[in-house]
């Protein structure tokens, strides 16, 4: 599973995100998608 499927499952399943088990690159690649996931949610209108 790639950093950025498991963030988006991560988001999905427990509702929070958790980049300490990536390290280097894949962490990177994690925080990324949690940051574009994150900015998904925020745009959301009310």
């Amino acid at each position: 599973m790639s950093p950025a499927m498991a963030a988006q499952i991560d988001w999905a399943t427990v509702g929070e995100f958790c980049p300490d088990r990536f390290i280097g690159e894949a962490r990177n690649e994690y925080e990324d998608e949690a940051r574009r996931i994150q900015q998904q949610w925020d745009n959301q209108p009310n």
